[in-house]
C-alpha cells in the first residue's frame, strides 16, 4: 500500500514532527543548515526552477490519470477534477457521489488510438493541455511567494514540455512491455475489475462493481488496456497537500512516493525529477530512494520488499537504476533514522547542538552519473553563509537584555525572540454566533462581563482531528478558547486567532481562564537580519497593496516580522544581511508552531549594530 493512514489520537508524533527525506539529507549535509531551515525556519530563496519541477510532475499526472477511450487529446483540462475528497483531503471511500470517469461513456472505437503512435500523439495532447495551466499556475505561486528570486522569464515552456514527453516515452516503454506480456499476471482479475486496496488514480472508486468497463471479455490484452493496466500509483492531483503520505507505523518517519509501477507483480518506485541530474544533490536523491524502500518494506510489515528504485532524469531524457537495499540494509536504516528522530525532533535541539559541520561535495554529470568530487567547499554555495559560521557570520547572537534607541531618553526592555509565546487561553461567554446556516465558518464574538473579543477562524480542524470549534455553538453558551493567538486589529479590536494549535471547546461552570485584559499587545525584540523580502499584489477592492518583512535571529530562537511597505521606516532599506537590529513596539502572531512579528505605524525599526564588511 503506497498509503498510510493515521488515526489522530493515535499518533503520538504529529505531523509537524516527523523525520523526511529531506530532512535527513539536509542534516547529513550540514547539522547547522538543517537547523537555519527546520528548526529556525530560514527560508532560501524561491527560483523558478523549484516551480517547474511541480508543474511538470503535475502534467504527468494528470495525463497519466485520463484514458484515451474516455477522452479526446484536446478536452478541458478540468474534466477528471471533480474527485469527491473526505475531510481530510484524501480521495473518498465513503462518499456516494458518481466519480468523474464514471459519468463519461466511452469514445467510438475509431476515435480511440490504434497503435502505440497514435497513443503517444494523444498523450503530448493532453500534456500540452495541462503543462500550460499547470505552469500557469505555478508561475503565480511564485509571484505570491515572499521570498522568490529569479526571473519567471527563465522558464521555456518547450523544454517544460520536452521534459513531460521524455517522462511519457519512458511510461510508454511499460505499456510495450505490457504489450509483449499479454496483460501481465493481473489481467483476468484486472478485467474482472478487481482493484487493490490504493488503486491507480483513474477518477474511478477503489471498488468497481462489476468488470472493468474498458476491459475486453477474452482474447489478447488491446492497446487500451495496457494504457490503463500499466497506470503507476501517483498522489491524486485532486488530493489535498500531504494527504496521501506513507507514514511509519510509530509515526516518527513520513515520505510521498511519486510513481509506483507495480503492473507485472513487482514493485518499482520511481523518483521524478525535472533536472538533468548533474551535481551534488543527485547524490540526496538516491538515498531519498533508499529511505522509501525501507518504508515500503516497513508499512508492509516487513514481508514486502521493493524489487525496483529508478530515478527519471526528465531533464536528461535518461533513467538511473538505484541498487535496492537488502534487509538487513534497511534495519540499520531504519535504527539510524529512529535515532535521529530522537535526536533532532523528539526534543528541539539547541543552536550549539548543530555544528556547522558540512559534508563534502559530491560529484555528479548528467544523468545522475557519479563523477570526481569537485574541489569545492559546501559552506561557499550555502544560502547561510553570510550569517553561519562556518562562512562570514558568529554565534555572537544577541539574548534580549536592555537597550537605548537613538533619540530616546530611557533603556527599552528587550524580550529574547524563544521567550515570546503568543498563545493565551480565556475562559468567556458566546455573545454572538452569525453565519452558521450558510455553509461558512461562523463569526463568533465572544465576551467577558464588559470586554469582548472576536474570533477568527482559519482553520477547519484542530491537529488532533476533532473540529476547532463546537458545532452547535450558540448565544449564551460558556467556552473555554485554548491556546487561541489574541491581537488587536487597526482599529484597537481584540481578535482571537483559531490555527492547527487551537480550538474552542465547551468549558465547564468552574473553568477559568486568562483575563482579555491582561493581552499584552506590544513588545520589543532584537536581533540578527538574515534577510529581507516583499511582497505585492492587487486586493479584491482593485488596489495594489505592498508588504516588506524580514526574518531575524537571536540566541534563543527566530522570527518573521512582516508589515505594511508605509510602516517600516528608512532604516529598513539601510540595513544589510548581519546586521543587528531592535524592532519596538511589535504586535505578536503565529502560525502552528511559528511566532510571527507584526508592524505597525507605531513600529521602530533601528539598526544598533552594523556587521563588519570588507
Amino acid at each position: 500500500m503506497p498509503v498510510s493512514l493515521v488515526t489522530p489520537s493515535e499518533d503520538s508524533v504529529g505531523p509537524y514532527n516527523r523525520l523526511s527525506a529531506s530532512q535527513v539529507n539536509a542534516y547529513r549535509a550540514c547539522p547547522r543548515l538543517w537547523f537555519y531551515e527546520k528548526v529556525r525556519r530560514f527560508k532560501m530563496p524561491q527560483i523558478p526552477v523549484l516551480f517547474v519541477g511541480r508543474a511538470v510532475e503535475e502534467a504527468i499526472c494528470r495525463m497519466l490519470m485520463e484514458s484515451p477511450a474516455l477522452l479526446v487529446s484536446k478536452a478541458s483540462s478540468d474534466t477528471l477534477s471533480a474527485i469527491p475528497l473526505d475531510e481530510t483531503g484524501v480521495p473518498s471511500r465513503s462518499s456516494l457521489d458518481p466519480w468523474p470517469a464514471e459519468r463519461l461513456l466511452a469514445l467510438p472505437k475509431n476515435l480511440q488510438p490504434q497503435n502505440l503512435e497514435s497513443l503517444r500523439q494523444w498523450a503530448i495532447g493532453r500534456l500540452k493541455v495541462h503543462l500550460h495551466l499547470a505552469l500557469n499556475s505555478m508561475k503565480e505561486e511564485w509571484k505570491k511567494d515572499e521570498r522568490r528570486a529569479g526571473d519567471w522569464k527563465s522558464v521555456n515552456p518547450d523544454y517544460c514540455l520536452k521534459m513531460c514527453v521524455n517522462g511519457l516515452e519512458f511510461h510508454l516503454r511499460e505499456v510495450q512491455r505490457c504489450l509483449d506480456q499479454n496483460g501481465g499476471p493481473g489481467l483476468k482479475e484486472w478485467r474482472k475489475g478487481a482493484r487493490p486496496e490504493w488503486p491507480a488514480p483513474d477518477a474511478r472508486r477503489y471498488k468497481l462493481s462489476n468488470q472493468h468497463p474498458l476491459s475486453q471479455q477474452e482474447g489478447d490484452v488491446t492497446l487500451i488496456e495496457a494504457w490503463e493496466i500499466t497506470r503507476p500509483w501517483f498522489v491524486d492531483p485532486n488530493a489535498g497537500k500531504f494527504a496521501m503520505n506513507a507514514i511509519h507505523p510509530e509515526h516518527w518517519f513520513q515520505g510521498e512516493y511519486d510513481l509506483i509501477y507495480r503492473w507485472d507483480g513487482r514493485i518499482n518506485i520511481v523518483d521524478l525529477k525535472a533536472s538533468v541530474g548533474r551535481g551534488d544533490r543527485s547524490g540526496n536523491y538516491v538515498e531519498q530512494l533508499r529511505m522509501y524502500a525501507m518504508l515500503w518494506w516497513i508499512t508492509h510489515e516487513k514481508k514486502e520488499q521493493v524489487d525496483a528504485l529508478e530515478i527519471w532524469y526528465l531533464g536528461a531524457n535518461s533513467i538511473k537504476s538505484i541498487a535496492c537495499p537488502t534487509v538487513s540494509e534497511m534495519a540499520g536504516m531504519e535504527s539510524e533514522l529512529e535515532s535521529m528522530w530522537h535526536q533532532i525532533r523528539e526534543t528541539t535541539p539547541m543552536l550549539e547542538d548543530c555544528p556547522p559541520n558540512p559534508s563534502p561535495v559530491r560529484g555528479f554529470k548528467d544523468g545522475g552519473v557519479a563523477i570526481e568530487a569537485p574541489d569545492e567547499v559546501r559552506c561557499t554555495r550555502c544560502d547561510w553563509a553570510s550569517v553561519c559560521p562556518g562562512g562570514q557570520g558568529d554565534d555572537d547572537l544577541p539574548v534580549g537584555g536592555l537597550v537605548r534607541l537613538p533619540g530616546t531618553p530611557t533603556d527599552i526592555d528587550i524580550t529574547p525572540l524563544g521567550e515570546l509565546d503568543p498563545r493565551m487561553t480565556f475562559v468567556g461567554e458566546v455573545f454572538s454566533v452569525m453565519g452558521v446556516k450558510e455553509g461558512h465558518r461562523p463569526r463568533i464574538t465572544i465576551s467577558q462581563g464588559n470586554h469582548f473579543a472576536k474570533v477568527i477562524l482559519l482553520v477547519d480542524q484542530h491537529q488532533d482531528g476533532e473540529p476547532s470549534w463546537p458545532q452547535n455553538i450558540a448565544k449564551g453558551d460558556r467556552v473555554k478558547l485554548d491556546k487561541v493567538i489574541p491581537t488587536a486589529n487597526w482599529k484597537g479590536e481584540i481578535e482571537l486567532k483559531v490555527d492547527p494549535h487551537a480550538c474552542i471547546v465547551p468549558a465547564s461552570d468552574d473553568e477559568v481562564g486568562s483575563d482579555l485584559m491582561e493581552f499584552r499587545a506590544r513588545w520589543n525584540v532584537a536581533g540578527r537580519l538574515i534577510y529581507r523580502f516583499e511582497k505585492r499584489g492587487v486586493g479584491r477592492n482593485g488596489k495594489e497593496w505592498h508588504r516588506k518583512g524580514a526574518m531575524i535571529l537571536d540566541a534563543t530562537g527566530a522570527m518573521k516580522i512582516e508589515g505594511w511597505a508605509n510602516d517600516w521606516g528608512a532604516q529598513y532599506d539601510l540595513a544589510q544581511i548581519g546586521d543587528t537590529i531592535v524592532v519596538a513596539n511589535l504586535g505578536l502572531d503565529a502560525w502552528a508552531v511559528e511566532v510571527r512579528g507584526n508592524i505597525s505605524q507605531n513600529t521602530k525599526f533601528q539598526i544598533i549594530e552594523r556587521v563588519q564588511r570588507d
